[in-house]
């Protein structure tokens, strides 16, 4: 199976309609880890976009496959998710293409599905991130100079049983 496949498969299980119910520490550690990815990914491959929430199609290059056809993408009904969804998708399918580009930053929105396959979600104010009705400055905040995050589930879920910080 493909990477966009195993990419539609892992977001149409995803309860869209139930995003934000359950606040935990592992939404934002997965928040920070995304910003720091997405940073780096813009400061490499600039595009049109509103950062963090990155346009493959405008960084790197449109997929063969029409993404906006993809009936997951359509049951979305927040925009900052729908975008954000669909530069995933358009990435899978670039990696599914052989991208170098694609396949070199394959792992570029791992944090923010994991936010969102825990139920997490959030969106961009002017200087900030709002993750579950906390706060994440972004201005003057140099996120691609950051050290990388373990993001591995035995991780999360210790942050999320407060057995880690």
């Amino acid at each position: 199976m493909g990477y966009l496949n195993q990419a539609i498969k892992r977001l149409s299980v995803i309860d869209w309609g139930c995003l934000g119910e359950k606040e935990t520490m592992s939404q934002s550690y997965l928040c920070r880890e995304y910003l720091r990815r997405a940073r780096k990914f813009l400061r490499d491959y600039p595009g049109t976009c509103v950062p963090p929430f990155i346009m493959i199609s405008n960084s790197i290059t449109a997929p063969q496959e029409n993404i906006e056809m993809i009936e997951i993408v359509n049951e979305i009904n927040n925009s900052y998710h729908r975008a954000l969804v669909t530069s995933y998708l358009e990435l899978c399918a670039l990696i599914d293409e052989k991208n170098p580009i694609a396949l070199a930053n394959k792992e570029l929105f791992e944090p923010a599905i994991k936010l969102y396959e825990r139920g997490g979600f959030f969106f961009k104010r002017e200087g900030y991130i709002n993750i579950n009705g906390s706060f994440i400055i972004i201005a003057d905040v140099a996120w691609d100079e950051q050290e990388p995050l373990d993001i591995s589930d035995e991780t999360l879920d210790a942050l999320d049983n407060g057995c880690a910080e």
